[in-house]
């Protein structure tokens, strides 16, 4: 009976041209979204490689005035301009934070058209407060960016709609129901079979484009397969929850412009105000400190601690007998007291930034627990995992850049206190950042979660009418 039912619907498919419009459709589609994201990467890139050659342009003329020096040749301008200052290279020479692109970096912009890829925290001025935040078009920001993502959350269940919301109705409509009654087959297992079928036809085609996709712009994905293929399979997970919910819809209702209507309800409330609302009520419920009230009480404790300098130098020296050692402290100008009340500035302002860490902790968590009401946002924080770009990986890229900027102070700051001249040496001895991506991406999880999502949804509607060959109630 189902290789009877398989070359039914091919037919059928076939001649009602539903296949030619998939594919052109779905082609033109992952076309578009797939060049869009490959392009957000490459702009990506191209703005790193600037910065990287001014850096390296910058060193160039660092390196050839500190040959000068140690050659003993006299450099014009201010001493405490010179590179052979530990200040001036901490303060006008910093080095690049970045943050590249990952692999499946195109699949899903996420949160990367907010902030930037690269920093250069200097020895100056308070790493926590770094603004990581790009200006972005704010029209660009309310319609969201068209990626594979997009794509395959939004437009995706759009077409599974179209492609099978009349799959029972039509033949009742038809009038051709009733000769089911004669076929050796529950008419719920028909339905089954059909949608089926056409899972199969759909998901089929959706990979294949896919892949070729992939292959024609970004070849490298295909070097981690394990990565792929569990893409491949939770993109299976989400159109198999879409057919299991128009097959409970075709099998309940049974009635073409109900089944539509019902249908585009479901995709609102899943896709658009499931999500929605969740994102706003985590903002009520857990608010962020205010930034403005942050940095008023930074100023605050930089006041308190300017009337407290001595103070405050004479317990910095007593917690670094190393450095007070081989310190002359008569000497000690801006920078030193300025090393000293920034430790000080460091445990003061360390409630402020638990706070702010806190609330975000306790948003995520929430969109974490409710993403089991909506495949899609189980869908877009997956992909956004893959590709590298959710806000766990901008969170974990800021502490990244707070450890390296601590690293590069520490290498510096003691040259200060004992008085010594950098070097070419010192130069080649620099830290250097390296970004790791040290967040999971769970997507074995994500993809249990979908099937058992959508078993759970199948037996509970459909479950009972498994074995019922009436066509009865089907009719009526």
């Amino acid at each position: 009976m189902f290789k009877n039912n398989l070359k039914y619907e091919i037919k059928l498919l076939i001649r009602s041209h539903w296949l030619t419009i998939l594919l052109v459709s779905v082609l033109l589609l992952f076309t578009f979204a797939t060049f869009n994201g490959q392009k957000n990467v490459e702009k990506r890139l191209s703005d790193i490689t600037k910065v990287e050659n001014e850096l390296h342009k910058k060193d160039s003329v660092m390196v050839t005035t500190l040959k000068k020096i140690e050659k003993g040749e006299k450099i014009d301008g201010p001493y405490w301009r010179l590179p052979s200052e530990p200040m001036t290279i901490g303060y006008r020479h910093p080095r690049l934070a970045i943050m590249k692109p990952e692999t499946f970096s195109f699949l899903a912009t996420g949160q990367s058209d907010m902030y930037t890829h690269f920093k250069s925290p200097t020895v100056y001025g308070n790493n926590f407060a770094l603004d990581y935040s790009e200006m972005v078009n704010p029209v660009q920001l309310l319609f969201g960016n068209f990626d594979l993502a997009f794509v395959i959350i939004y437009i995706l269940p759009l077409l599974i709609i179209a492609f099978t919301f009349n799959v029972l109705s039509k033949e009742k409509e038809l009038g051709t129901l009733r000769l089911l009654s004669a076929q050796p087959i529950s008419t719920v297992n028909w339905v089954l079979q059909k949608m089926l079928i056409r899972y199969i036809v759909f998901t089929g085609v959706i990979l294949l484009i896919l892949l070729t996709m992939f292959a024609v712009f970004s070849k490298g994905i295909f070097s981690d397969i394990g990565t792929l293929a569990g893409l491949l399979i939770i993109i299976s997970g989400y159109i198999l929850f879409w057919f299991v919910l128009s097959c409970i819809v075709n099998i309940k209702l049974n009635n073409s412009s109900k089944n539509a209507l019902a249908l585009i309800g479901f995709w609102l409330l899943i896709v658009l105000v499931l999500p929605a609302t969740i994102n706003q009520l985590g903002s009520t419920l857990y608010p962020t400190p205010s930034r403005l009230k942050m940095i008023n009480e930074i100023r605050l404790i930089k006041k308190e601690n300017e009337e407290k300098q001595n103070e405050i130098m004479s317990e910095y020296l007593r917690n670094h007998p190393e450095l007070a050692q081989e310190s002359n402290q008569d000497k000690f100008g801006f920078w030193h007291n300025y090393f000293a009340s920034e430790k000080v500035m460091e445990e003061k302002t360390k409630p402020l930034l638990a706070q702010y860490e806190t609330q975000l902790r306790k948003q995520q968590k929430l969109v974490s627990v409710f993403q089991f009401l909506s495949p899609a946002i189980l869908m877009q924080q997956s992909l956004n995992k893959i590709a590298g770009t959710s806000e766990n990986h901008y969170n974990d890229y800021k502490k990244q850049v707070f450890e390296f900027s601590n690293e590069w102070r520490n290498y510096l700051v003691p040259m200060l206190f004992k008085q010594q001249k950098f070097t070419i040496k010192n130069y080649n001895e620099l830290p250097q950042f390296s970004y790791k991506n040290r967040v999971p991406n769970k997507i074995w999880f994500s993809i249990g979660v979908i099937l058992l999502i959508s078993c759970i949804i199948f037996f509970a509607f459909i479950g009972g009418s498994l074995r019922d060959k009436s066509v009865q109630k089907l009719l009526n």
